[in-house]
């Protein structure tokens, strides 16, 4: 398997290759046979045009796959996005998995060892394409998220439209990778506690405290565990500590209950004291209780219904106050 940048040379056999896999890249993206012939000129330290080159070539090319990295920026960034497309009748036996390999070791090689130095690659993906987004597991890429309506593309049918795409990305500390790696997901818990007694004012599923801890689950897109819905405790910590991306925890906790909240929120494998608490008071009712104070508080008034910049409000401090430390690497 060689790589290489594209040359004049190349432009004849890339057509052919094209022309074979019409029908199958057709489904994904515009299919244009004289692309590389315009993307010559176009060959810059922002944009680099990568082929596969097969060592024992069949039929009437040697083209295994095209791999294109755009958008690059430096500075403080070092981030570059890439494009890929695999051609008939290489396509599906691992040839262009190989191959772009070879692409991503130039692109992270340091630039001092002739390569790209960059740190970060991302590879937009529609949903529907499974094997394109396998690939990129396979290769160890991260899903990072979505991004609705993202390019104006045609589908199969010819109709154009802004097609939704998945990214997935690779840092050059984590290359090579192993295949299929566990998604890094941060885990987000939150308690939203209210003042026991308080649920004619505010606690009733529906209204007022449940109300916000539905909208901070769903801002801060994890699930709402609900102890008037779940029930006891244990049963609470146990689906907290089964959840992937944590949660949103509505509950009616005393100073009385501290100690079984340490113990569960360990369970989970959380630092208590890094957990936040929304603490849902009434301004308008005397009342002794306390929020727990484990983990940084934030106070607001279970009398009100909260106001939808005050959800993303609290939702954007609950999730500055739980973001991991800047790497150095």
């Amino acid at each position: 398997m060689g790589v290489a940048t594209v040359r004049e040379q190349d432009i004849a056999p890339y057509r052919r290759a094209v022309e074979q896999s019409r029908t199958r890249l057709a489904v994904w993206n515009p299919v244009d046979p004289d692309d590389l012939a315009r993307s010559l000129v176009r060959q810059s330290p922002s944009r680099q045009s990568f082929l596969i080159h097969a060592l024992t070539p069949e039929g009437d090319h040697g083209i295994v796959g095209k791999v294109n990295i755009v958008d690059v920026v430096r500075g403080r960034f070092e981030s570059a996005a890439i494009g890929y497309d695999a051609y008939d009748p290489y396509a599906g036996r691992g040839l262009f998995a190989e191959g772009l390999r070879l692409v991503l070791d130039l692109a992270f090689r340091w630039e001092s060892e002739g390569g790209m130095g960059l740190h970060r690659v991302q590879a937009a993906v529609q949903p529907g394409n499974v094997r394109s987004a396998g690939l990129l597991r396979s290769l160890g890429f991260q899903h990072e998220g979505s991004s609705p309506r993202m390019i104006w593309l045609p589908g199969a049918d010819g109709h154009s439209a802004w097609r939704d795409h998945e990214s997935y990305v690779m840092l050059r500390d984590e290359w090579p990778a192993q295949p299929y790696p566990k998604a890094q997901v941060r885990k987000v818990v939150a308690l939203v506690n209210r003042v026991p007694g308080s649920d004619a004012a505010g606690g009733v599923p529906g209204s007022g405290t449940m109300t916000l801890a539905r909208q901070l689950a769903a801002e801060l897109r994890i699930p709402l565990f609900s102890q008037d819905v779940v029930g006891c405790s244990d049963r609470l910590w146990s689906l907290l500590a089964d959840s992937a991306v944590g949660g949103v925890v509505e509950c009616r906790l005393t100073s009385d209950d501290a100690r079984s909240v340490v113990v569960g929120l360990g369970r989970c494998g959380l630092d208590p004291g890094a957990v936040p608490e929304v603490w849902c008071a009434s301004a308008s009712q005397e009342t002794s209780e306390r929020p727990l104070g484990l983990g940084p508080t934030v106070t607001v008034d279970a009398d009100l219904s909260p106001e939808r910049a005050d959800v993303v409000r609290i939702a954007l401090r609950i999730a500055s106050l739980l973001a991991p430390p800047p790497s150095e690497t």
